[in-house]
């Protein structure tokens, strides 16, 4: 507890420093790392994985897009799970499927402004963490993986290497959503929040992708506090988070906007280079809520986004007093039952 509180003690004095000198941050990440002693193993069965990939475990038709801090793809568990951009030759210095962008072939780093988020400047851990709870190749030996472990991952980098965005960055995030929706993703997942109102623009670029039948997944925060900016939109599908009891996350933000809830406390994913680590936030049952819609999507690519959040919602494992509540929305996320299994 006491290295958790250090740790978010640490990104308020990065926060409190960008807004007194350099570029002002106004958003980042909402997770944070745990040490590598902590080895849980619990999440996969809280939301009935197991179960929900008797019936799929996706398919590679379905790409889930990740604006986040972008993804160590060198990762064997993550390697074969990105999105290929079918028209897109890869560093041939030409864009040649016309889409705006050269040699896209994972994505798009909209940080540094080329097509590779492995080259540049240095890559935080969270994008790559965020990836492997939604997609990563099952490993029995750990019994870590993706919830969608056959869907597609498309990279989209938006964070900095300290996992934080600035005042001067609405645009690029607007850019990484529309390139998400033009460019074939169906569900996009974003684990970062806002501390000031973005743009009407940015909140146009999700009603954009909703309107496009593409599902936009947001998080809570990390706060204890009301539900900020992107959960707040009515849009955006938002996630809360609970620990291996089911108990909400004491810095699980609430309010009626959540949704659902996921596992968020101690959960396994992969960290650059390719260690197991285990962190906590909303940032990280997002993503399982995210893959969930990809496999639902697997069985049905005609689902609109509101379809998906009526069943994801009716779906889900009540938590606490009976019906929708404010820190778990519907309830703990039912993969198998969201895909047919034991309704």
């Amino acid at each position: 507890m006491l290295r958790r509180l250090a740790l978010l003690t640490g990104l308020a004095a990065l926060l409190a420093a960008g807004s007194a000198q350099g570029p002002r941050v106004v958003g980042g990440t909402a997770g944070f790392i745990l040490p590598p002693d902590v080895q849980p193993s619990w999440s996969l069965d809280a939301v009935r994985a197991i179960e929900a990939w008797q019936v799929t475990q996706g398919d590679e038709e379905i790409v889930v897009a990740v604006i986040d801090s972008g993804i160590d793809r060198t990762i064997p568990a993550l390697a074969d799970r990105m999105w290929i951009n079918p028209g897109e030759i890869a560093d041939n210095n030409h864009d040649d499927d016309g889409n705006g962008y050269v040699d896209d072939v994972h994505g798009w780093d909209f940080r540094d402004g080329n097509p590779d988020p492995m080259v540049g400047t240095r890559l935080n851990w969270h994008g790559t963490f965020v990836a492997g709870i939604l997609a990563a190749a099952f490993d029995q030996s750990t019994g870590v993986g993706g919830i969608a472990p056959r869907v597609r991952i498309m990279d989209l980098r938006f964070l900095d290497s300290r996992g934080l965005f600035y005042a001067s960055d609405w645009p690029r995030l607007a850019r990484a959503i529309d390139y998400a929706v033009d460019n074939g993703a169906r569900v996009i997942n974003i684990s970062i929040y806002a501390k000031v109102q973005p743009p009407a623009y940015v909140h146009a670029a999700i009603q954009r992708a909703t309107a496009h039948g593409v599902l936009v997944v947001g998080i809570a925060g990390n706060d204890g506090a009301p539900v900020g900016y992107f959960g707040c939109y009515p849009e955006v599908l938002t996630v809360a988070a609970v620990d291996r009891q089911g108990r909400p996350a004491t810095f699980s933000n609430s309010g009626p906007q959540v949704d659902l809830a996921a596992p968020g406390v101690e959960v396994q994913s992969y960290y650059p280079g390719g260690s197991l680590r285990a962190g906590s936030g909303t940032s990280f049952a997002a993503p399982y809520v995210a893959g969930t819609a990809a496999l639902m999507l697997s069985l049905d690519p005609e689902l609109t986004p509101a379809e998906i959040v009526r069943a994801l919602q009716a779906s889900a494992s009540d938590l606490g007093s009976a019906g929708r509540d404010t820190l778990t929305g519907y309830g703990l996320l039912n993969a198998a039952a969201a895909v047919g299994v034991g309704r």
